[in-house]
């Protein structure tokens, strides 16, 4: 009862309080609910993060094959593999208890699909017929474990059988027709779920012996192309596993360049990033990025919490001396001081949930997910727990402080030791500021790097060109001269890439003057006559493809990486041998980038196919409308009832870089917040100080002294700290950023005007947000102030 009684109290004096200085209490009030706020939205994406691919049934125990690539200068991992990889594994090693083949979706255009007169175009993914015994989606309809089990079978993602059957029910057992040169009809079989916790996204699978007949190649040791995943039997030693597993390739083929390692499944999607064989990052630096953001604006909302309540104590310390005169102990002032750190928080957080509703559907359309507060034991533990630490954080400094002043001193409304708490409180200014200009300095960097991406010479021309698939009947030599004749486009090709990552490559190139024990994968791009001249692709020598030369379909032409690594001098008219068959090789095209530039240029070669997948259209510049009009009418004339599914190249490209992007948006948003956090501590501080020196100040303008000099003298303390601050960041910020720009192959450098512009513009925040509360002091009546004296 009398702890209750004690409590009561506690509440009593704390709300008196806030109503006594109701300007802190509404500056801690908004500063704390912004950066719970930010916590809050934070922790849902790192908690959608953490949990990506972890809903498999076997997540224990699925693992992915990567493959090392030990080339003369770096050693690259790659996800691709060879085909006949997962059935070897199988047979060979007892650990597996499953191995499956995927051909990613991603990888290969999307194909049109129909039922009778409907068409749709979908992602399709090939699968060995193990593929659902190692991944448990959900089953809607249709026995999961031996859908993929017929040659003729077809599994429907939900989403994609309510398009072509308007539910799933009725989808099973219905035929399918796959328009991928001559129509081909399959058997729904199965209507799987995809959980959004999935890194995986496809509409279609099919099995994968599909794709080993369209490209019997792919099944070749040489080749890549697939991706491999291992069920592995529990209790399975990992490390022993890779030893076992590691030189597979060399002992199937002459390969010795390539080496296997299994990685477990789940953990990739954050851990993806590889440097010369060793695991190094991925998107779980972006995770720990904006967590510690998160963590840097909690401490800077905990900071004003703390300098605005020790700066308000010299209000306090007769109340503070009276209670410890009547008996009140070093614990029970503390006590108070943290119950009012908590009433602050408590009230902060409620409005922070208000903000959270508010604000979560725009904050989940920024992310690419679906983010809810759903009050679950993990979310809700997860919010007690800011609230626990944040009141500590916020209230133990001034509870500490306060609750050790001196009976004496505190009934003199003098504290015993102002320097202390002048220096501690200046210190955590100097710490605010130094965060703040780190977080500046990051986004002006990560700024200039995505402009730089967007910006760089490719070695191709993206802009006004668009890429798409073109089913049908239709030659193709015939479908591109229609489409150069219409008069809004510039030119067209085709190709069988994206130009925008790895597609397959092989090392079956044998060449004079090769090193036997030298060995490097080359990307594999098969295209059509004059692709060169639609995308703006340079010759370093010789000629492209041209339906002039018809014995074109015998030639080769590379790249500068590969001629390079090949050491070829005088290449043009030379001849190699790939796959068992001379090519003479009749041009070397400058080299371009075909995969993001986290990677350096690969070696590439080029063939001339008759049927590449891709249409690639240059559109004259201010036409685009006009000219996709034009080819949606072709397309509908040559594909009738199939849409018209095009991209645009340069928004494929930036694509890519879409993480990065995402947190360049995200750590500008949450800087600024932290930003405007710290500038409402320093209000405080600034009014706080301006009306202890309200006297000083009101003598010194009936001395003559001007609103400018009043206004400098209230106002270079602020400035100094903010100046420590800068000195300390720059340093710190410029670590940051050289180790972020040093995961892409291709980056700007820093240069010093990025922290010249993060320093002015940390002035400059600081003086419009002090002076403020400086010349209204300065502006100030005198008479009101020294009539007391």
């Amino acid at each position: 009862m009398v702890a209750l009684d004690q409590l009561k109290h506690y509440l009593l004096v704390s709300l008196r309080s806030f109503a006594k200085y109701k300007s802190s209490f509404f500056i801690n009030l908004l500063g704390l609910s912004t950066g719970i706020t930010c916590a809050l939205l934070i922790f849902f994406w790192i908690q959608s993060e953490l949990s990506m691919n972890k809903f498999h049934e076997k997540d224990a125990q699925l693992y992915q094959i990567l493959e090392n690539r030990v080339f003369a200068d770096r050693t690259i991992t790659a996800e691709s593999t060879s085909a006949p990889l997962a059935e070897t594994l199988k047979a060979e090693f007892p650990e597996v208890e499953t191995a499956v083949t995927i051909g990613p979706s991603s990888r290969f255009a999307k194909t049109v699909l129909s039922v009778g007169d409907k068409k749709i175009r979908g992602a399709v993914q090939y699968a060995s017929k193990d593929y659902f015994r190692a991944f448990s989606y959900q089953s809607l309809e249709g026995k999961i474990t031996t859908a993929l089990h017929s040659p003729t079978s077809i599994v429907l993602s939900e989403a994609f059988a309510i398009s072509l059957f308007q539910s799933p029910a009725l989808a099973i057992g219905k035929q399918v027709i796959l328009h991928d040169g001559q129509p081909q009809p399959y058997q729904v079989s199965a209507v799987i779920k995809t959980p959004p916790n999935s890194s995986e996204s496809f509409d279609v699978i099919l099995p994968f012996d599909i794709l080993a007949k369209k490209w019997p190649n792919i099944m070749e040791w040489g080749n890549t192309a697939p991706n491999t995943y291992v069920v592995l039997k529990k209790g399975t030693n990992i490390d022993q596993f890779n030893k076992e597993i590691a030189d597979l390739v060399k002992r199937k083929s002459d390969l010795t360049h390539r080496s296997l390692l299994a990685v477990h499944y789940s953990d990739f999607y954050l851990h993806g990033k590889y440097e010369n064989g060793v695991q190094t990052g991925g998107r779980i630096e972006y995770v720990r990025l904006l967590g510690i953001i998160a963590l840097f604006i909690l401490l800077i909302a905990c900071i004003n919490f703390m300098n605005l309540a020790t700066a308000r104590a010299s209000y306090r310390i007769k109340e503070i001396g009276v209670k410890k005169a009547v008996g009140a102990s070093q614990q029970a002032l503390s006590a108070q001081f943290l119950t009012e750190s908590f009433l602050m928080t408590s009230l902060a957080f409620i409005l922070a949930i208000g903000f959270v509703f508010l604000f979560i559907q725009p904050f989940s359309e920024l992310t690419g997910k679906q983010l809810h507060l759903r009050f679950d034991l993990k979310q809700c533990g997860f919010m007690l727990g800011v609230v626990l630490l944040v009141s500590l954080l916020a209230g133990s400094y001034p509870a500490l402080y306060l609750s050790q002043l001196k009976v004496l001193q505190t009934l003199k409304g003098k504290l015993q030791n102002p320097v202390g708490e002048v220096i501690a409180r200046k210190g955590l200014v100097v710490f605010q500021f130094t965060l703040s200009v780190v977080l500046i300095i990051s986004v002006l960097v990560v700024y200039k790097q995505l402009n730089y991406l967007q910006t760089v010479n490719l070695g191709y021309q993206k802009d006004q060109v668009i890429t798409f698939e073109m089913d049908g009947n239709t030659a193709l030599p015939t479908i591109i001269d229609r489409i150069k004749a219409l008069p809004d486009v510039q030119n067209a090709s085709a190709m069988d890439h994206q130009l925008t990552g790895h597609r397959s490559g092989t090392k079956g190139l044998d060449w004079e003057g090769k090193d036997p024990n030298s060995g490097t994968e080359f990307e594999n791009m098969p295209v059509y006559n004059e692709l060169l001249e639609t995308l703006g692709i340079e010759m370093e020598g010789g000629r492209f493809f041209s339906s002039s030369f018809p014995a074109d379909s015998s030639k080769i032409i590379f790249n500068e990486a590969a001629i390079n690594f090949m050491g070829l001098e005088d290449p043009v008219g030379k001849t190699i041998r790939l796959w068992d068959e001379d090519r003479q090789i009749i041009g070397v095209v400058k080299d371009f980038h075909f995969e993001s530039l986290h990677e350096k240029v690969k070696p590439l070669f080029m063939l001339l196919s008759d049927d590449p997948s891709t249409l690639v259209v240059k559109i004259k510049a201010g036409k685009e409308k006009q000219a996709i009009q034009c080819l949606t009418k072709l397309y509908q004339e040559i594909n009738p009832g199939v849409p018209f599914d095009y991209q645009f190249m340069d928004k494929a490209y930036a694509a890519q870089y879409q993480a990065e992007t995402r947190i360049s948006v995200l750590a500008r948003y949450f800087s600024a917040l932290a930003i405007l956090i710290s500038c409402l501590g320093l209000f405080g501080l600034a009014s706080f100080t301006a009306e202890r020196r309200r006297k000083e100040v009101s003598i010194r303008k009936v001395l003559g002294a001007s609103v400018a000099n009043l206004g400098i003298l209230l106002s270079r303390e602020y400035i100094g700290l903010v100046g420590i601050a800068i000195c300390i960041a720059f340093p710190i910020g410029w670590y940051l950023v050289n180790g972020w720009l040093d995961s892409f192959a291709y980056h700007i450098n820093v240069s010093w005007w990025v922290f010249l512009l993060a320093g002015i513009s940390a002035l400059f925040i600081t003086l419009i947000t002090v002076s403020f509360q400086a010349i209204n002091a300065a502006l100030a009546n005198p008479v009101k102030s020294l009539r007391s004296e």
